[in-house]
């Protein structure tokens, strides 16, 4: 009984610290992934309206530019190749007509336009990047881009508005939202609407990026349970229509949300067929109007299958060895109570004084054969105390055995702890830092600015690589890449120790220095340019000189501010010829 009332509650306390360990580290990493997914999201939002931002700046050339097709095509190709995230950009002007250019993935393009820029039919093309019309796909007829609801819902206000998710014109399955803006002249007549889309493939691609487990899934669903977006297939749009969350479609996710009950950012557990899988909810703002819904589960032996066995092999030994406890312990007490019993007798033959004060003495008759079978009784005991101390030893061996295969199942614990927490900090890597270059990502980077900003004047410059879409073009994406890793290396290893550098765009990259004086950052500035010109990227046969054109403005409690001169700055040096830097003069 002891062996048992010890070794039981010791197993279920061992048993239920393994499990809260694992489940808050598990709910730890949940959380990070979250926030990764959020910040993922906020970027692939964020992107759409600064193609809007760019365009306020020069809304009187825009003017012009949607009276020429030719024109109006190479500000819509140029917006679309600068912005990955954008799937198709395009215009649609007071007449009924639209122009539009797309793309799915890098490689395949499309022209969209109707007749005679009016109002009727819109054909479908292949295109390039640059907007030539290539074969015809197909055509619908009768199309006026005036009765569009997001035309209709640009042309109420004066800044850019989010449309509700819809089915494509062409492909009803491709789902998307779209961002429009009304376009008007300096005297504020209605020349039209811009319109761009972000399909929810393209925001499959981001959750994918954010899967913690082979088994596992993350899921985009609004609060009415309908699913926007979801890395498995079963729940993919079917004929233009979101799947509804049911115990049919996504039972996994329908016990989750029944769990869930609002609990907030708390690791939530459910059972499915006989497997228990481990699951967590957070909200999300979708576009900055639709509040939604972020699921991510997995299986629990994705995250610890040692663990789980590891658990199953010490429960199993525990009950053995109770089992073994209690045989030997009932085989000890008969051993135990024969020759109590015997001495009980003797003594009680003793006591009714049928044995004298010479027991000890050895005789022949009856007291004589008494204090024999005493004797014997005594011998017989003290052999069993020794067998009970064998016994002794056996049960401290197996208790040394039990210890150590303990502090075994304790190493196997830390050391999956340590592998999650390696886990989280790759997490945190991933949710701060460029994944290409390893700098600050946009995010953190503009998180840090503003920090800096609060107590520290200094110098914000933007940079963008020189003519890098046609490195692009000429080398391939992955010579691209390289290019972009040896641009930052050869910034870091002549700009100063104490300043901040981010890439918060394609080939757009962001800096932030402590207050110098103009001529200082002039000379860093020259620097750089003169260290990128001298350093060209060779691979392989390949030599590629780079040069980039810089925008600096004085970087106050305003960095929002800063950042617009910054970049008009940068817009200068390209209109002067690039590789240059335009410097804001001194008050």
């Amino acid at each position: 009984m002891l062996v048992v009332l010890t070794a039981m509650p010791i197993g279920f306390l061992w048993h239920q610290s393994a499990v809260r360990i694992v489940h808050h580290t598990i709910e730890n990493i949940y959380q990070h992934a979250s926030q990764a997914v959020i910040n993922h999201l906020d970027e692939f939002f964020t992107d759409a309206n600064k193609v809007y931002e760019h365009q306020e700046r020069i809304q009187s050339e825009l003017s012009e530019v949607v009276k020429d097709r030719t024109a109006l095509l190479h500000h819509i190709t140029n917006v679309l190749n600068h912005h990955d995230e954008i799937d198709y950009f395009y215009f649609g002007n007071m007449e009924g007509g639209l122009l539009s250019a797309g793309h799915q993935g890098n490689k395949r393009y499309f022209l969209i336009e109707t007749e005679n820029g009016k109002a009727g039919q819109l054909n479908h093309f292949e295109s390039d990047h640059f907007g030539s019309k290539g074969e015809l796909i197909n055509s619908t007829a009768n199309f006026d881009v005036r009765t569009k609801q997001w035309f209709q819902n640009a042309t109420k206000v004066a800044y850019p508005v989010w449309s509700n998710i819809y089915a494509g014109a062409f492909d009803p399955s491709l789902l998307g939202i779209t961002l429009s803006k009304a376009q008007r002249d300096d005297n504020g007549k209605l020349l039209g609407v811009w319109g761009l889309d972000l399909t929810l493939n393209t925001v499959i691609q981001e959750l994918s990026k954010s899967k913690l487990s082979e088994h596992g899934d993350v899921v985009l669903f609004y609060k009415n349970q309908v699913i926007l977006a979801s890395t498995s297939k079963s729940h993919q749009p079917k004929g233009g229509a979101l799947t509804k969350i049911s115990h049919s479609t996504a039972p996994i996710l329908n016990k989750l949300i029944n769990e869930d009950h609002n609990k907030g950012n708390s690791l939530l557990l459910v059972e499915h067929k006989g497997q228990e899988w481990a699951g967590f909810i957070t909200d999300y703002t979708l576009a900055k109007s639709d509040l939604v819904k972020i699921a991510f589960y997995s299986p629990m032996t994705d995250f610890a299958p040692e663990l789980v066995t590891a658990q199953r092999v010490a429960i199993l030994l525990t009950i053995i060895l109770v089992i073994i406890a209690i045989l030997l312990g009932r085989k000890a007490a008969g051993h135990i109570r024969t020759p109590i019993q015997s001495l009980t007798q003797a003594a009680e033959q003793i006591s009714q004084g049928r044995w004298g004060s010479q027991i000890a003495i050895t005789r022949d008759d009856d007291l004589g054969t008494l204090a024999k079978s005493f004797n014997k009784m005594q011998h017989n005991l003290e052999l069993t105390i020794h067998k009970l101390d064998s016994q002794q030893q056996e049960t401290k061996r197996l208790n040394a055995l039990l210890a150590q295969q303990n502090q075994e199942l304790e190493a196997r614990v830390k050391e999956r702890t340590q592998a999650l927490s390696t886990a989280n900090a790759k997490l945190q890597q991933m949710a701060y830092f460029d994944a290409l270059t390893g700098i600050a990502n946009r995010r953190y980077f503009w998180q840090q600015l503003d920090e800096k900003c609060i107590y520290h004047r200094g110098w914000l410059l933007i940079l963008d690589i020189d003519n890098f879409k046609h490195i692009n073009d000429a080398y391939g994406h992955l010579e691209g890449d390289n290019i972009l890793k040896h641009f930052t290396a050869t910034c870091l290893a002549v700009l100063p120790e104490k300043c901040l550098f981010g890439r918060i765009g394609g080939e757009e990259f962001a800096l932030w220095l402590a207050d110098l004086s103009r001529k200082e950052v002039e000379a860093i500035t020259q620097t750089l340019l003169t260290a990128l010109i001298q350093t060209p990227y060779r691979n392989d046969g390949i030599s590629v000189v780079i040069s980039t054109s810089i925008g600096a403005s004085r970087c106050t409690a305003n960095p929002q501010k800063s950042y617009a001169v910054a970049d008009k700055l940068l817009y200068e040096a390209k209109l002067g010829g690039k590789n240059r830097a335009v410097i804001e003069l001194d008050d």
